[in-house]
Parts: C-alpha cells; structure tokens; sequence
C-alpha cells in the first residue's frame, strides 16, 4: 500500500512539474493499482479527432461580459435537443440569461456544473453530437483549459499541454495566455513553468529559498503535492555568540517574530461569495472614480406643481410617481442641452454627442444594480415613460433583461428618495458624461412673494459630470432648463404644457 502511495505521488509531481499539471487531480483520485496503471496507460484523444460534435462554449452576452457562470442546466448528458431549446442559464455581469441551442442533436458531455462562476468567455462548456451512439465516445473526454484571452482551446489536444509551450520562459512583463502574476527577482525556469502551468499567483507564495527566492519546492507546497519546505536560515543574518567573562559563551538573542505585515487577526465570520454583477460593478466604479473627473453641481427644486399635478392624475386613477416626473423633465432638458446628452470616447478622447436622448435609471436588484433605459425618452409622454421604466425595472429584479436593454443610453437618474437621504452625489456611468442623483422630497423654510415665511416641498438635485464632457457651467444651464421645466408642468414662458 505504502509502494502504491509513493507511486501516486511520484506520478502527481511528475505531472505537475513536465506540463501536464492538468492530469494531477485524476493521478490523485486514483485508489488502486488497475486505476492507476489505466490513467497512465491511457491518452485522451484531440477534439478533432472524435465523431462529429459541436462545442458549447461560454458566449459574450453583453459587450462588457469576460467572464460568466452556469446558474443551472435545463439538459442532462443524453438528452435529446432541438434548436431554440434552452440548455442553461447563463449569469452575466449584468443579469442571468437563457443561452439557446442553435442545432438539433444530443448532449453528449457537460463539463461545467450548476453553480460554476467566473469561467473566462469562449470556455468549454459541454459538447452536442449528432447522433446518440456517438455520446460514448465522449464518456472520459476531458475538457481544455480555457486561454486567458477568453478563449478555449478546443480543437487541440484535450488533455496534455504543449512542451514547447510549457517550457518558454515567460517574465511578468510579457504578454502570456494565463496572465500569471511573478515575483520580482530571478526565478529559475522550472518555477515560472510550474507557475503558469498551475495558475498560481506567485506573489502570494512565500520563498523558502536564499534571501527568499521562490523554489520549486515552494509551488508544490502550494498546490498540495508536497510538504512546505523548511526556511534555511540566511548565516549572514546570525549573530555570533559573545563571550562573557567568565569564558563563556552566552545564548544567542532571539527575537519574537513579527506576525506578516498586511494579514488581520482571524476572527469569526462568514464569507459570502461575490457575484459576478457585484464584481462587474465594483471594477466599472474603481475605473470611472480614478479615471473619469467628476465635478458636481447642485439644486433645490420645488416640488409644489407636480405635487398639484400628481394629486390631480390619482382622481383620473393615472399613476405618477416624483421619480417619473423628474424623469420626464430630465428628457426634455437633455434635449435642449446636447453638451450633457453626450458620452466620452476612450478610444478617440473626444466628446460625442447623441442623436437621441436615452436616459438610463438605476434599480437595485438583489444582485446589484443594473440601469435599464428609456429608449427616446424626450418623445414619450408622462404616463408612458412611467409605465417603461416599472416594467424594466420589474424584469431587471427578474434577470430577464435582454443586453439592449442596458447597454449605452447618454444619461442616468439615481433616485434614493424612497429613502431618508437628503441628497447624494452618484458616480459616473462611463462613458456617459454626467448623472443624476434625486434625494428625498421635503419642506423648506423660505420667503413667499409678500416675504412671510412659508414651507415649501422642494427635492435635492445633484448632477456628477465628466470634466472632459461638460464643464460646471454647461451642467448649471442644463439644471437652470431642467428646473424650468420641472418646476412648470402646466407650461408657460416658452415651455410646453407637460404630455401626459
């Protein structure tokens, strides 16, 4: 039994360290010696050379998607298929969607399970055959591992790696297909191998060699083949012994050893995973906080005639919410200030304007957040802006928004009046050029045209702009338009009466 042992893991090291760091998990699943002897014996074919098939990989579903999950399977591995059958539920950055079947055939493998996350687009996600007796052939097919361009290498050999591959030498400054994290300072080429072959993030493993150069002994700890070698201590670091006065030699000092600099106590808690929304999210907003320039302008806006307006809408049972309201007069404003109904371009550096005015709104799901758009909102009466924006933001708590659906638009409105927040400044939407931020309604103190002092319902506007966009004085002049117009529903002084 001890002979076995040795055995397997001389196999599972030997995998990991000549390019085959693929087969490791199978050499240590093995139990018995026919198990082992048919896994070494044994060379899983090429795609290219099995019956006729048809790969399923993990599609771009939105323009920003590079990495997906499978929530759930809607087949099993024989199941018959038609096309427009529905195989899985995808989870995007944005929302879960339902990815189809484009050709009739039969499941024959499923390589990612329900509830696999983070797979880089164009991985492998199972394979469809034409005919059923074809499905056998792919019983033990193992699938590629996926490049980190966000492709998957499906038409080569499925389980063992390139030597030449493997063995190129690759720094940390060069572009490579795994995008591998290195150490700074000399690795020997065995370990940078190792490294890429494995995936490891080299800076997170602790060197054990001279002055803690990482070692292949190092990796292999880290992938749970071998034991964590022991540190040698550096001779030039002692300090020598000192003699005392009676000819004898004292203990050396020892030093308590500091605990690693950046690593927290361990204390009780519960790890959530992240979803790929919250990761999407998180990484937009960094990118748009560091890179964009926000400015931020503010105003108070009356609320007393859309207050009249909304009172008379609920005696004809016409449902108006504020958030509905500002919405519209939003629209109008954008259309008469095309320096804010603009986006910024990465790639030119230049400001654009937009022929339409679509203006995004944030709903918060259980997920995240996610901005479903009304598409020529500047053309769509009251009640109809009101009536898209409840039935997007129903299907975006649902997850069944389609990627036109919330992608682009030339402006958002954030409203956190539901809330006891007085006012808030929202971060950019790249690469929309500015973004609205709506606080809660409430009275203010302030002088009537007779100067006694009165209440008056007014809201908190706060408008965060792209600098390179829209400059503060571009962004006043739209809020002074917007003010005008949301201030006036029943029109007058050269606005237009609201559509309702």
């Amino acid at each position: 039994r001890s002979r076995f042992s040795r055995a397997r893991a001389t196999a599972a090291m030997l995998a990991a360290t000549r390019g085959f760091a693929r087969l490791t998990p199978r050499v240590l699943r093995c139990t018995t010696w026919s198990s082992f002897v048919e896994l070494a014996t044994s060379r899983t074919r090429p795609l290219s050379t099995l019956p006729p098939h048809m790969p399923i990989t993990m599609p771009a579903l939105s323009p920003t998607m590079t990495h997906g999950g499978v929530t759930e399977w809607k087949v099993t591995e024989g199941s018959v298929i038609r096309a427009g059958d529905v195989l899985c539920d995808i989870e995007t950055d944005k929302a879960i969607m339902a990815l189809e079947s484009m050709e009739d055939g039969v499941m024959a493998k499923i390589f990612a399970r329900n509830g696999t996350t983070d797979l880089p687009v164009g991985t492998l996600l199972g394979v469809m055959v034409e005919d059923a007796k074809d499905v056998a052939a792919f019983a033990d097919y193992v699938a590629p591992p996926a490049t980190g361009d966000g492709g998957a290498s499906v038409d080569g050999d499925a389980s063992m790696a390139s030597s030449s591959a493997s063995s190129a030498p690759a720094s940390s400054t060069s572009s490579n297909k795994n995008h591998v994290t290195l150490p700074s300072g000399r690795l020997w080429p065995s370990v940078r191998r190792l490294l890429h072959e494995s995936g490891l993030d080299g800076t997170k493993i602790s060197g054990t060699g001279p002055k803690g150069v990482l070692v292949k002994g190092d990796v292999l700890a880290a992938m749970g083949l071998i034991d964590a070698p022991s540190s040698k201590s550096d001779p030039s670091k002692s300090e020598p012994s000192v003699p005392t006065r009676t000819g004898k030699q004292s203990a050396p000092k020892t030093t308590p050893t500091p605990p690693p600099s950046g690593i927290e106590p361990e204390t009780a808690h519960d790890d959530i995973p992240t979803t790929a929304v919250r990761k999407v999210i998180a990484s937009r907003l960094l990118e748009s906080k560091t890179k964009s320039p926000h400015e931020y302008v503010s105003v108070d806006v009356r609320l007393t005639n859309v207050a009249a307006l909304r009172k008379k809408l609920k005696t004809q049972n016409v449902k108006a919410s504020v958030n509905d309201c500002v919405m519209y007069a939003v629209s109008r404003a954008l259309a008469l200030s095309p320096k804010i109904n603009a986006t910024w371009c990465a790639v030119s550096k230049q400001s654009r304007f937009c022929e339409t005015v679509d203006v995004a709104v944030a709903v918060a799901t259980s997920s995240g957040l996610i901005t479903p758009i009304v598409t020529k909102a500047n053309t769509k009466s009251l009640t109809k802006i009101g009536e898209e924006i409840r039935e997007l933001a129903g299907r975006a708590r649902e997850g069944r928004l389609k990627p036109s659906e919330y992608t682009g638009g030339s402006f958002s409105v954030s409203n956190l009046g539901t809330f006891p927040v007085d006012t808030f400044a929202a971060i950019l939407n790249p690469p929309q050029g500015a973004i609205m931020a709506v606080g809660r309604g409430g009275e203010r103190v302030g002088l009537d045209a007779d100067g006694a002092i009165v209440g008056t319902p007014t809201v908190s506007i706060t408008v965060s702009s792209d600098a390179r966009v829209a400059d503060a004085a571009d962004v006043a002049r739209f809020l002074e338009v917007f003010t005008q117009v949301f201030e006036n529903p029943q029109g007058g002084g050269g606005l237009e009466a609201w559509t309702i």
